[in-house]
């Protein structure tokens, strides 16, 4: 697994947990992708996009509950993620069902 993630900021961690997000239903579309990228300088995004997409959904996993725990200290942190995930998946036609379990899951490891 990659370790880029190490030095990430509160902003990349973020981008990639939207990314992870947004990649439940197996892509990831213009809309949600125009969502997450202006939240980051393009080569900061570029970065984490390498890293998601060099990660399998279980590094990625692991990468999301590393930095959750560096970056989620207090319920309002773990809201705040939840929130921006909960927008990637609203981004085209709201939660499809796929998507509703990865957010339950990530409800429960947020907790």
């Amino acid at each position: 697994m990659s370790t880029h993630h190490n030095d990430w900021t509160y902003e990349e961690f973020r981008a990639f947990a939207m990314l992870f997000a947004a990649n439940a239903d197996g892509h990831i579309t213009a809309d949600e992708e125009n969502l997450i990228a202006p939240t980051l300088a393009p080569e900061q995004y570029g970065r984490v996009r390498d890293v998601f997409q060099q990660s399998s959904d279980a590094e990625a996993l692991d990468i999301i509950l590393v930095c959750k725990e560096k970056y989620c200290t207090t319920p309002e942190d773990k809201e705040r993620v939840l929130t921006d995930m909960r927008r990637i998946y609203e981004a085209h036609h709201g939660f499809e069902q796929i998507e509703l379990g990865v957010h339950h899951i990530f409800e429960r490891m947020f907790k």
